[in-house]
């Protein structure tokens, strides 16, 4: 019985491995030139980018709230960027489904010039987390650094999204 079983334990071993682990967000790259790719891509819409991070305390309280705001806001397209490196994207991901954001848009910090990308979305942006630009649909860029129930947030979502 006992090489049965030690069979059955390879077997069952052997099926798990095939499987691979379980399914993981979709990454796309985040570099030079991608903030305006995103903001055309959205053109004539309601458009929020939010960028975050595992390292910031702050960002992983707030992201349920986001996933609330994705629920809620059904005329607003969210796009969330993770500013991590690829090391860490693993802890991101699983944040983000934690926080039930599985279905959202998710790109990932793809450049080591960080710097060029936080000025690509703002110039004054020097990588303060949380930090969300807000793309009214004809392409105005308003940014704010801090919490998604930043009174600036709530105003711009009441204007631009009508709620």
């Amino acid at each position: 019985m006992s090489g049965f079983r030690s069979m059955l334990m390879t077997a069952l071993a052997c099926a798990c491995l095939a499987a691979g682990p379980a399914a993981a967000l979709d990454f796309k790259p985040y570099g030079r030139g991608d903030f305006a790719k995103i903001v055309k891509a959205h053109a004539g819409r309601p458009l929020i980018i939010h960028f975050w991070s595992v390292t910031c305390p702050p960002c992983i309280v707030e992201l349920p709230q986001w996933a609330k705001l994705l629920d809620a806001q059904k005329g607003v397209d969210i796009v969330f960027v993770n500013t991590d490196g690829d090391e860490d994207r693993p802890r991101a991901d699983a944040r983000a489904e934690r926080a039930g954001l599985g279905k959202a848009a998710h790109y990932g910090f793809a450049d080591d010039f960080v710097e060029k990308l936080y000025f690509e979305a703002d110039k004054g942006w020097r990588g303060e987390l949380p930090f969300t630009a807000l793309v009214a649909p004809d392409g105005a860029v308003t940014t704010v650094t801090g919490a998604v129930d930043d009174p600036l947030v709530v105003k711009w979502l009441a204007k631009t999204a009508g709620k």
